[in-house]
């Protein structure tokens, strides 16, 4: 029998000596006698027969306060095939050749600019056809350049059809908050409102995925981080419209986080093809009020 020990004592067994010290720990923190016993390099926790029970009691209640809680499996981040973002950024170009640069005499610029004046005398579609009209060169193929990249992450993440709604809802919704916020003495054209929705929409997807794996604010946090981020290093160069780059990200933030939390998968490709078409057709219609 070793040294010290008594026949009625009973010997807890933990799997190493750093646990051995933590039960040491939470059994002195309860007044319960015991002795830490080194045998051949193992480590074990005697205590009397008669605070056995307490003891081992105590120790599970420990272990079960002390063990994280599962994390459900991790979900699979949907990359869903396409290059529809490209597309939509050839069209901006070919679209932009149609109107050509920025004229007052241009019916297209006339009848779609975002003119927050008009906008908010209830010329509502301004808010949509201001996002296909650019004012130069330079303009459209930044823009198609950015939409060929944040574009097409968004649809690859949402599907082709619900990507085509929150880039034109982010951006028509960050127009109207433009107009808004500057009330009547403001006009502007240009997709970058609805290309900093389609980061503001990503970024928010990623967090309240994060969120839904149980991650702590400190690590969910960090996509819309970097959402703020790209609109520092993109957003704020000379000539940009800021206040429409930050609005576009305010938007596309919360129609991403409510897609997200709505939404668990995209939708099958069937309903991606329906919200595709439906989106052609809010901007056609956009575009027949404008010129009608």
């Amino acid at each position: 029998m070793p040294e010290g020990a008594s026949p009625e004592e009973g010997r807890l067994t933990p799997s190493s000596r750093a646990e051995a010290e933590a039960w040491a720990l939470v059994l002195a923190a309860e007044g319960v006698a015991h002795r830490l016993v080194v045998s051949d390099g193992r480590y074990a926790i005697g205590v009397a027969g008669a605070d056995q029970v307490r003891a081992v009691g105590l120790i599970a209640r420990w272990a079960d306060e002390n063990t994280e809680a599962a994390l459900p499996p991790a979900e699979p981040e949907p990359d869903i095939p396409t290059n529809a973002g490209i597309w939509i950024a050839l069209a901006l170009i070919a679209f932009f050749y149609v109107t050509g640069a920025w004229s007052e005499e241009s019916e297209y610029f006339r009848r779609g600019t975002a003119d927050a004046r008009r906008i908010l005398s209830g010329e509502l579609w301004r808010t949509v056809t201001a996002l296909s009209l650019h004012s130069d060169p330079a303009h459209v193929l930044g823009n198609a350049f950015s939409c060929a990249v944040f574009g097409t992450l968004l649809l690859r993440r949402w599907g082709v059809g619900v990507g085509a709604w929150l880039l034109l809802a982010s951006g028509a919704l960050g127009n109207l908050l433009t107009a808004l916020w500057h009330g009547s003495h403001y006009r502007s054209v240009g997709a970058s409102t609805a290309l900093f929705g389609a980061i503001g929409a990503l970024a928010a997807t990623e967090f309240v995925r994060r969120r839904r794996l149980r991650l702590g604010w400190n690590k969910a946090w960090l996509p819309i981080a970097g959402g703020l981020g790209l609109l520092a290093m993109l957003g704020t160069g000379r000539g940009s419209d800021f206040t429409a780059h930050w609005m576009g990200l305010c938007a596309g933030v919360v129609l991403g986080a409510l897609a997200a939390r709505s939404l668990a998968t995209p939708p099958a490709p069937s309903a991606q093809a329906a919200l595709t078409l439906a989106a052609l057709g809010a901007i056609g219609i956009a575009w027949a009020a404008a010129l009608g």
